[in-house]
């Protein structure tokens, strides 16, 4: 079957791919990635795929994590030039609880200090790491020869420089301006009921 496109009210484009599995996978994909980043922000998307895990208003980290791998699925995300994706694939009986963590993550990140100094940390060993990889550091110095100057020229993870000085509220506010329905593509693939899903989608 084709994939569906469905655009709601809100603004948010959801594509609806129903096949035959046993499973189903569901994602966010924010157009929002390293190239919408001045140098003062540079990493700041990254941040924020590492921070929706932390937790948020009604759920713990832990209780994220348990609902999603406790029922036998996985969960994960990542950040490129171009977007943000956060995804979840999981059997198809537990697809309503995915959506509504996921969007739960989108809407009610709660960005509390403690961990954002604990993440920032995590992030800047995990720079170092990189900076360990000759794969890494060629792929970063060949960005940085073919985009001179321009954000696409930067590593996706951003640089001591500019993450050392960010807030939570610097992230607050990258999320109010750029985590947007309109914004935002909601894909499912996998078995389930299109109309279900579509519902689903708008409710959350």
């Amino acid at each position: 079957m084709s994939p569906r496109c469905e655009r709601l009210k809100s603004g948010l484009q959801v594509v609806l791919a129903p096949c035959e599995a046993e499973s189903v996978a569901v994602g966010l994909f924010v157009r929002s990635g390293s190239r919408n980043e001045r140098k003062a922000q540079a990493g700041i998307s990254h941040f924020i795929e590492h921070m929706l895990f932390k937790g948020t208003a009604k759920r713990s980290a832990l209780d994220i994590t348990r609902a999603i791998e406790g029922r036998g699925g996985m969960f994960n995300a990542y950040t490129s030039e171009e977007n943000t994706c956060f995804f979840a694939h999981i059997p198809d009986e537990y697809l309503a609880e995915a959506m509504d963590i996921l969007v739960d993550m989108f809407k009610n990140a709660k960005l509390d200090a403690r961990e954002f100094a604990k993440e920032k940390a995590v992030i800047l060993e995990e720079i170092k790491m990189y900076a360990d990889e000759p794969d890494s550091v060629a792929m970063e110095n060949l960005q940085a020869c073919l985009f001179p100057g321009h954000p696409l020229g930067r590593p996706v993870a951003g640089g001591e420089k500019s993450l050392e000085p960010m807030t939570p509220e610097d992230l607050r506010g990258w999320i109010k301006r750029r985590y947007t329905p309109g914004n935002t593509v909601l894909v499912v693939a996998g078995k389930f009921d299109a109309a279900k899903a579509l519902e689903m989608a708008g409710r959350l």
